[in-house]
């Protein structure tokens, strides 16, 4: 409800938000929207919202590193995401007392995450080895492939016993970092090809009806080495092909 007085502008908010926020011109502001803006920053001090925000940060840094043509380092740099991501998880399960708001705030978070790391910069890679329109439409394969995948499990989750449907996107980009390392080191590769006709089928599958077990302690230690693996294998190959 607002009310108005001359320049002064009050705004109450609903009974179920605690601030009051009064907006005064044109001297200064202070308006509701900065009340929000610091709830929001303030469930980054949740170690597991802490590790995802540290996860989609790698991403973003990953991404402008492929947008500026160093593709090696945006996946080395990206696959450090699927470690936060994991580590944050571990974290989330650990921590006692998270309130509903923390987790649904994580939660949201980590499908982002999720996302970027696993559609978006393997799309924006592989799209750069492909000449248009075949890359634009890839990487909207891609990326709807991913949201889809993420927006059926958000819903379903995994079963009982630590399983997913369909494989989980964290594994595309220690899998593109395979075949950047293969082609550095063993054989040089027509990209353009090869990449195209690794993704379309692992991306199908990420919504296959399938199980795959996405939990549990020996999981969690396989995808750490390999995306540390992966991440120093890339970075040693692309210094050494220089």
């Amino acid at each position: 409800m607002a009310i108005r007085t001359g320049s002064l502008r009050t705004w109450r908010t609903s009974p179920n938000l605690s601030a009051v926020a009064v907006r005064k011109r044109p001297k200064g502001v202070i308006s509701i929207a900065s009340a929000e803006a610091g709830a929001m920053i303030a469930y980054l001090s949740d170690r597991a919202n802490a590790g995802t925000a540290v996860g989609i940060l790698c991403s973003g840094a990953a991404m402008g590193l492929v947008a500026r043509g160093h593709q090696e380092a945006g996946v080395a740099l990206g696959l450090w995401a699927i470690i936060a991501d994991d580590v944050d998880g571990e974290i989330a399960r650990r921590t006692k007392n998270r309130t509903m708001a923390t987790k649904a705030i994580g939660k949201a978070l980590d499908a982002f995450s999720d996302l970027i790391f696993g559609s978006v910069i393997p799309a924006i890679v592989i799209a750069s080895f492909i000449d248009l329109p075949a890359s634009a439409v890839f990487t909207a394969f891609m990326i709807f492939i991913g949201a889809l995948r993420l927006a059926y499990f958000d819903y379903f989750g995994l079963d009982h016993r630590g399983y997913s449907t369909g494989l989980p996107l964290s594994y595309a980009l220690p899998v593109l970092a395979a075949i950047l390392i293969v082609d550095h080191t063993i054989a040089p590769l027509e990209l353009g090809v090869v990449l195209p006709a690794v993704f379309v089928p692992l991306s199908l599958l990420h919504i296959a009806p399938f199980k795959v077990k996405a939990s549990g302690t020996l999981v969690h230690v396989i995808t750490i080495c390999v995306a540390v693996t992966g991440s120093a294998g890339l970075l040693i190959t692309s210094r050494t092909g220089t």
